[in-house]
């Protein structure tokens, strides 16, 4: 039961001392809050990057790769988030301890006027702490100078969201926070109502306040945990379609491709205002729109992604119809200067990366706008993306706004945490339309089916054996869609011996006549290698 003093603002007063849990507590509850408005400004787009973005940028390229691989590997690229929901944990556990260090700099406050001042002047020394220190710490220069056409927009966002912590943290105080009386005053009045909560009903808004955010944190990871795709799309890949010259999954639908990048919240970029500069070594800078950059000639064609990530046998990678325009019809117009070695893109979401010239000039390398007939969605580029042949997907720039052209080495994002800066595609074959352990019927035929993958070298031949690698038999594949795209195959096999366990492998060899290395690699640093392996019992 909630009791209610009467008395003249001058009799009473505020005091953190014994009440550090409390204080605490409101501080953590206030960045909560804060933090929850932060990423729903990144899902809007009305932000691009974040403080929790930066931060989790710079701790991926302190902390060893492995570690981060490591994750991705046990459940998929949930793994990758888990920093970045690390880092909105400690950013609300730091919310708690500056609430202390507001405790402990005013350990008494007469009137809430004061408290409310108190409490701003914590707040903008902070958001100047950040800006003025912070930001370079975190390679954004000074005052965000590093973060090119987002900085203005970062320095008002995290202005405003240091004042909701703020006006969260002066609430949550007062509810949290009993007034105590001063008891050298004598004398009541009804010009000022105090009213100090009891404990219980003080824990009955903690706990309220604590479901809340747990609830709105599972969520989130909930979401990114079910972004996982369904296995019923790689059993049936392959499988004929009547009436159709393409087999079953050849092209990868959009829900279903894989998508990895760096960030928990993708950016969501709107064409307005959207504009990809073309600049450096240039002999003329340009800017196109959206809509200019689509009256560019258009190319249309297919094209297979495979992730660095990708361990042997893995599920990170699709194959998709892609329209978009040569880069380097965009590079002719503006003139490849003298010297160039590598092109530079910067994406919206800071990311960046790069290519060699040559490559870029590749008529293959394409800037893309549409996927399987639709324009691009948010996760996977949208307003403009690349493909890139014989590389891993991560040099495939994604929400791409900057394209510079440098005459020095350059290591992007990934490159900087030790991944392989070539990062050449190896040729990859996979078993599909069976799952390791499975179990199949003796004397019973059944077709086996996956896909095989060698970027612009192509595939000759994929072969099967069924003994574990002692014997091989050659599969029957189809042409790709195109020669950045897989091939699909196929092979009909009986298995015989039940209560026998068959050993079945898979490899391929490319176009160059060079068989696929069974030298067992993990992902990390230059992409995984080897042969795909699974054990079935026949029965």
């Amino acid at each position: 039961m909630a009791v209610t003093i009467k008395k003249p603002i001058s009799k009473y007063y505020y005091s953190s001392q014994g009440q550090k849990w409390a204080v605490f507590g409101a501080g953590f509850f206030a960045a909560g809050t804060m933090t929850i408005i932060m990423v729903l400004l990144l899902i809007s787009g009305i932000t691009p990057r974040s403080m929790g973005n930066l931060v989790a940028d710079k701790l991926a390229a302190v902390f060893p790769p492995q570690w981060q691989e490591f994750f991705i590997q046990l459940i998929g690229p949930l793994g990758k988030d888990l920093l970045f929901y690390g880092v909105l944990v400690g950013q609300v556990t730091v919310g708690g301890l500056l609430a202390l260090l507001f405790g402990w700099l005013w350990p008494r406050i007469g009137d809430k006027p004061t408290l409310w001042r108190n409490i701003f002047i914590l707040s903008t020394t902070f958001w100047l702490v950040l800006i003025f220190i912070g930001l370079p710490i975190l390679d954004a220069g000074f005052i965000g100078l590093n973060l090119g056409s987002d900085q203005i927009i970062f320095l008002v966002t995290s202005f405003a969201l240091f004042q909701v912590y703020g006006l969260a943290f002066g609430y949550l105080y007062l509810r949290l926070v009993p007034p105590k009386v001063d008891s050298s005053v004598v004398g009541t009045s009804d010009d000022d109502e105090i009213e100090i909560g009891s404990a219980p009903s003080r824990r009955r808004f903690v706990i309220g306040l604590s479901a809340f955010f747990v609830t709105a944190l599972a969520a989130g990871i909930g979401v990114g945990a079910f972004r996982t795709k369904s296995t019923e799309y790689w059993g049936s890949l392959g499988s004929v379609v009547s009436g159709s010259a393409k087999l079953q999954g050849e092209v990868t639908p959009v829900g279903t491709f894989y998508n990895v990048s760096k960030n928990a919240f993708d950016p969501s970029v709107s064409v307005q205002g959207w504009t990809l500069e073309v600049n450096g070594m240039v002999n003329k800078t340009l800017s196109y729109d959206y809509n200019t950059i689509r009256q560019l000639p258009v190319i249309n064609q297919a094209h297979t992604l495979t992730c660095i990530s990708n361990p042997v046998g893995g599920q990170l990678i699709g194959n998709a119809e892609w329209k978009g325009t040569q880069l380097k019809t965009i590079l002719e117009t503006a003139g490849v200067g003298a010297g160039v070695k590598k092109l530079v893109f910067t994406c919206a979401d800071g990311y960046t990366d790069s290519i060699t010239i040559n490559t870029a000039l590749d008529p293959q390398t394409v800037l893309v706008w549409e996927m399987n007939g639709a324009p691009l969605e948010p996760s996977h580029g949208f307003p403009i993306r690349a493909l890139i042949p014989n590389i891993y997907g991560m040099k495939n720039a994604k929400w791409i706004k900057q394209i510079t052209l440098v005459d020095t080495e350059y290591e992007g994002f990934w490159q900087k945490q030790g991944w392989d800066n070539p990062a050449v595609i190896h040729t990859e074959s996979t078993l599909t339309s069976l799952n390791n352990g499975a179990e199949v019927r003796s004397g019973e035929r059944l077709t086996l089916q996956g896909f095989a993958f060698a970027g612009q070298r192509g595939i000759k031949k994929v072969e099967i054996s069924t003994d574990g690698g002692q014997n091989w038999l050659e599969a029957q594949v189809k042409d790709g869609l195109g020669q950045n795209s897989w091939q699909l195959w196929h092979l009909d096999w009986t298995p015989n011996g039940s209560g026998k366990t068959a050993r079945l492998v898979v490899r391929a060899t490319d176009k160059t006549g060079a068989l696929q290395t069974n030298n067992k690699a993990e992902p990390f640093p230059e992409g995984s290698s080897g042969w795909n392996t699974i054990s079935v019992k026949v029965i």
